[in-house]
């Protein structure tokens, strides 16, 4: 069981150089897909080991229930409705679900070390330097690290590479991985280090300020609010005092303020930014989100209980009238998609992990965890993807387990003494 347990610390700790090896499994391995499908495959495979070697004795909490309903319900729902696809996507698209599911087990019956978790903290740490770095560098050289040559157009790794920099999307040393890491991997690896190093009282201001600058400089919205959302632990951290609070934001406006001062000196043009990008549409009513509810109201009434089973050629349509090529409110697309009954166990999941989450985190003390999920519900109203197979957000269940277990231990020495 020791060793199990090293590995496991192993496998988690390796993951986090995932930019690295993603761009060493597409450039230097040209291995098929991205490296997020490889590892789907991956942990379902040690994940399957790592029950039996435990004996099926394992926790098996009630978030996790209702996961696996759900990733049974969506690949029966796939069976009788999946699309022409190639069989090894296919069976990627069955198993996703059962992987993410694999994951929690394992993170919840393991015991991550002390020297794990500090390894993991340096590691993230160069990490969010490195990414404000190159999203600066992308500024100015949109072909710098980017992974579009590397994959054809459709496939998971590719995005949509606009004429104007202000319109470009960003993603620094997560374009490997693929197109939404950066907001479903950085994003919440960022709120893991800043809830870390507030719990333990270190500077934090240096790494909320590089977030800050991938966040915007990524020119995706979500990111933008994901990371305004992670921030908001500085506020609920051991009880900041107004004036240390006021220290740490006069701190953070001059940072950013030298910051933007200097790239508007190279060329960088805010004013435009804000009207090419941040406001692009003009108003609320014209994005392709707010325009996607008159889909939501069409569609939905005609298969309320069990979904359509996915994107069907009617509602793509539509979508392309509005602009899209779905969707875009993640929480409609699915009530479409997976009907009441689906959703019913999906969104149950996640109710159940931000509970568990937010009371792990009353306990004892440590944000980080929750906060970065949050931002994960935040994004799916922007998007469709539900799938939380992201290295960020299982390192919010990681560090969720050694500070709740943190706790347990030290309650149970309390009560002994």
């Amino acid at each position: 069981m020791v060793k199990l347990n090293k590995l496991t610390n192993t496998i988690f700790f390796a993951i986090l150089f995932s930019p690295l090896l993603a761009y060493a499994y597409v450039v230097w391995l040209k291995l098929p897909k991205t490296l997020s499908i490889f590892l789907t495959f991956l942990f379902l495979g040690y994940g399957l080991v790592f029950i039996t070697f435990k004996n099926y004795n394992i926790i098996f909490p009630t978030l996790a229930k209702f996961l696996l309903v759900f990733a049974i319900y969506r690949a029966i729902s796939i069976y009788i409705f999946g699309g022409d696809r190639h069989f090894l996507t296919q069976i990627y698209h069955y198993i996703l679900h059962f992987s993410i599911l694999l994951v929690i087990l394992i993170v919840y019956n393991t015991n991550f070390t002390d020297k794990f978790i500090q390894r993991s903290i340096l590691v993230i740490k160069i990490s969010v330097i490195i990414t404000a770095i190159v999203s600066i560098i992308q500024v100015f050289d949109t072909s710098f690290f980017n992974a579009n040559e590397f994959f054809s157009e459709g496939e998971p790794g590719w995005d949509q590479t606009p004429d104007s920099i202000y319109r470009y999307r960003r993603t620094s040393i997560f374009s490997f991985i693929e197109p939404l890491a950066l907001g479903l991997s950085f994003i919440p690896l960022l709120s893991v280090l800043v809830g870390y190093l507030l719990y333990t009282k270190q500077h934090f201001v240096i790494y909320l300020i590089a977030g800050g600058i991938t966040a915007f400089l990524s020119n995706t919205r979500y990111i933008m609010v994901g990371f305004l959302i992670l921030s908001l632990q500085v506020l609920i951290y051991n009880k900041i005092r107004s004036k240390r609070l006021f220290k740490y934001l006069l701190i953070f406006i001059v940072s950013i303020s030298i910051i933007s001062a200097s790239l508007q000196y190279l060329g960088y043009d805010f004013q435009q930014w804000y009207e090419e990008r941040l406001l692009s549409e003009g108003s609320l009513e014209e994005t392709t989100r707010f325009k996607s509810v008159d889909n939501f109201i069409v569609f939905f009434p005609q298969k309320p209980f069990f979904g359509t089973g996915g994107l069907t050629d009617d509602i793509r349509e539509a979508s392309r009238k509005v602009g899209s090529s779905h969707i875009h409110i993640g929480y409609l697309s699915h009530l479409i998609y997976y009907g009441t009954v689906g959703c019913f166990f999906l969104f149950g999941f996640w109710y159940l992990l931000a509970k568990r989450l937010y009371t792990s985190a009353k306990l004892s003390g440590y944000w980080g965890s929750f906060f970065g999920f949050l931002t994960f519900l935040w994004s799916f109203a922007t998007m469709s993807q539900s799938a939380i197979f992201y290295y960020g957000i299982f390192f919010c269940l990681v560090f969720d387990k050694y500070f709740s277990y943190k706790y347990c231990q030290k309650k149970a020495n309390m009560i002994i003494r």
